[in-house]
């Protein structure tokens, strides 16, 4: 991997009111109308200005997380910053994010803008294609990620890129406040906690791209896919892999989900069912996850049952799944939401 100059000059940036406001308005954007918000935003002015104030004197006091459980679909346990935090997470990763983005591969598609899964997913479908559906997948993802991050290691990152020393302050003492553990982890549901995630994760991509010479490589976040040309090199790309998560960043593989198989089979890669040829599917468990959430939608408010909908016809039309979502909803629907979009998505479909 390149050395590229650290980044100076970036704390003066940080504490500017304007980049501050903007801050603010990227947290506020798309939320609840939480008593949190709604304060902060009656008091916004005094309430910046003191921010600042606070990260001019310096050490910034990080505020205390709540915990919330999630099922997505298993537990998944968040830890929420109060808002103020969160304003400054956003500032944060503004001014971070196109540092970091210039140093990752093309081929990371988790938290950035202009990527995202279904990018993923049309890549991969690209690279099963080139291969001519030939040779062998290994598709890995990592075992309790966000809660295994090193903090040295982390840290040893930050400090590669960046050459500002009070910025540098203000990151050890996040990284530091969202211990799980001694010197481990960080919370899940930070915005700056998926940026970190993405860094933490880069000297994996070049690892593979550059010593390993890995054309046929993507990562989403945690989960990482690459093909090779037989099953021996599928397993020497993965001890290869498992060695240097060990020894460089402290990460063990998740071998329950660690899959080395035939690449002309079907595969379950970020959420659809790949077969032969590129059919896309949707997986098992998504059809099933629906059909639940029908049942449990039968009294709900009106937007609370066409955004549940809707983000089922989000996933499904990046498949082969027009015939299956037909038959969902002639089955079971809620208020005729479900046929009402799935005319819509044919009626769109004939005017592209």
């Amino acid at each position: 991997m390149r050395t590229r100059a650290r980044a100076r000059g970036l704390f003066e940036r940080l504490v500017k009111f304007p980049h501050l406001l903007r801050a603010f308005r990227g947290a506020a954007r798309r939320k609840r109308r939480s008593r949190e918000l709604l304060a902060f935003r009656h008091e916004l002015e005094p309430r910046l200005l003191a921010m600042r104030r606070d990260l001019l004197a310096g050490p910034y006091p990080w505020g205390a997380y709540r915990t919330i459980t999630i099922r997505d679909p298993k537990p998944r346990v968040i830890r929420a910053a109060p808002f103020a935090d969160r304003v400054l997470h956003h500032a944060l990763v503004d001014l971070l994010d196109p540092i970091f983005r210039r140093g990752f591969i093309a081929d990371t598609y988790a938290c950035l803008p202009d990527r995202g899964v279904h990018r993923a997913v049309a890549r991969f479908v690209a690279f099963a294609r080139e291969r001519g559906g030939r040779g062998y997948l290994l598709q890995c993802d990592i075992s309790r990620y966000f809660a295994s991050v090193d903090h040295g290691v982390l840290v040893g990152l930050l400090e590669r890129r960046i050459g500002d020393d009070r910025l540098l302050v203000l990151l050890r003492g996040l990284v530091a406040h969202g211990a799980e553990a001694p010197e481990t982890g960080m919370p899940i549901g930070n915005l700056t906690s998926q940026l970190f995630a993405n860094l933490y994760l880069d000297p994996l991509d070049h690892f593979v791209r550059e010593r390993l010479r890995v054309r046929h490589y993507l990562r989403y976040m945690d989960d990482f896919v690459l093909l090779g040309p037989d099953r021996v090199a599928a397993w020497e790309y993965h001890d290869a892999i498992e060695g240097f998560l060990r020894d460089r960043l402290r990460l063990r593989l998740n071998a329950r989900r660690t899959v080395v198989a035939p690449l002309d089979r079907p595969h379950d890669v970020l959420g659809y069912v790949h077969r032969a040829g590129g059919a896309l599917r949707v997986r098992r468990r998504s059809v099933q996850r629906l059909w639940r959430r029908l049942g449990a939608l039968e009294h709900a408010e009106w937007s609370a049952v066409r955004s549940s909908i809707a983000s089922w016809f989000g996933l499904a039309r990046h498949a082969d799944a027009f015939t299956l979502t037909r038959e969902l909803f002639a089955r079971r629907d809620v208020r005729h939401v479900g046929k009402r979009l799935l005319v819509r998505s044919v009626v769109a479909k004939k005017d592209t």
